[in-house]
C-alpha cells in the first residue's frame, strides 16, 4: 500500500512541475514548442505550394486547350478562305475567257473523269451536249490551254478525249529554240504525259519552254498552249487534266 501511494504522489508531483514550467520558465516552454511549430509551418507551406501549383497547372492546361481549339478554328478558316479565293480566281478566268468570244465558245463544267470510254482512254464528261450546240470533233480548251476534242455527244452531255489520249495528234512548236523552231507531232504517252514525235528543227530548246499549237491543218487554234517542254520529246500538259473543272468547246464554223 505504501508503494502505490508513493507512485501516485510522484505522478502528481511530476504533473505539477510540468504545469509550473510555462509559468516560471516561459523560455523553456517556447523552446520546447519551437520544433513542432517549425515542422508544422514547413508542412503547411509545402501543402499550400502544392495546392497552388495544382490550381495553376489546371488553369494552364485549360488555357492551352482553349488556345489549341482557337488555332484549329483559325486554320480551318484560313483554308476555307484560300479555297474560296482559288475558286473565285478560276471563275473569273472562265468568265473572262467566254466574254472575249461568247459566240464562238460554249462554256461547260466537267462532271466526271472517265466516262464510257474510261477503260481504255483518258476521257472527261461535261454538262453540255447537242442541245447547247456541241458537236463531235470540236476543239476543247481550258483557261490554261488545250484540253482535247469532243469524242461523243448526247443531248445534255459530251465526252472529251484529252491531249493525253493516243488518238489526239497536234502539230506543235516549242518556243525558245532560237531562229529554227523545234516542231513535232503530239501523241499521248504514259501516265498522262505527251510525247512529241517526228521532231524537226533546233533540238536545243531549254526545259520549261512553252509548247503551242502551230495551227497547221486548221483544227487547233494557232498559239494555244499544249504543254511545257521537258526535253527528250516529253511534254507536260498545261491543263491539269485530272482536276480541270471548266472547259470551253468551240462551236462549229
Amino acid at each position: 500500500m505504501n508503494k502505490g501511494r508513493t507512485v501516485t504522489v510522484a505522478v502528481i508531483a511530476s504533473a505539477a512541475v510540468l504545469a509550473a514550467v510555462p509559468v516560471f520558465f516561459p523560455s523553456v516552454a517556447v523552446e520546447a514548442v519551437y520544433p513542432v511549430e517549425r515542422a508544422w509551418r514547413t508542412v503547411s507551406r509545402a501543402v499550400s505550394v502544392r495546392v497552388a501549383g495544382a490550381v495553376r497547372g489546371a488553369e494552364a492546361r485549360a488555357e492551352n486547350v482553349r488556345l489549341r481549339r482557337e488555332l484549329a478554328a483559325l486554320a480551318v478558316e484560313r483554308e476555307e478562305l484560300a479555297r474560296l479565293e482559288a475558286e473565285n480566281a478560276r471563275l473569273r478566268r472562265a468568265l473572262g475567257y467566254v466574254e472575249r468570244d461568247p459566240v464562238r465558245w460554249i462554256a461547260a463544267a466537267v462532271t466526271s473523269s472517265g466516262g464510257a470510254a474510261a477503260a481504255w482512254r483518258p476521257v472527261l464528261r461535261v454538262d453540255k451536249g447537242s442541245l447547247a450546240g456541241v458537236e463531235e470533233g470540236a476543239v476543247v480548251l481550258a483557261a490554261e490551254g488545250l484540253v482535247g476534242v469532243v469524242a461523243s455527244v448526247t443531248p445534255h452531255t459530251a465526252e472529251i478525249v484529252t491531249v493525253a489520249d493516243r488518238s489526239v495528234h497536234v502539230d506543235c512548236e516549242v518556243e525558245g529554240g532560237g531562229r529554227e523552231v523545234l516542231r513535232g507531232i503530239s501523241y499521248g504517252g504514259d501516265d498522262g504525259a505527251i510525247v512529241l514525235r517526228h521532231l524537226t528543227g533546233a533540238a536545243g530548246a531549254p526545259p520549261r519552254s512553252r509548247v503551242v499549237a502551230s495551227g497547221a491543218g486548221g483544227v487547233f487554234p494557232r498559239g494555244v498552249e499544249v504543254g511545257v517542254w521537258l526535253g527528250g520529246g516529253l511534254v507536260q500538259p498545261s491543263v491539269p487534266l485530272s482536276s480541270v473543272e471548266d472547259v470551253f468547246i468551240r462551236r462549229a464554223q
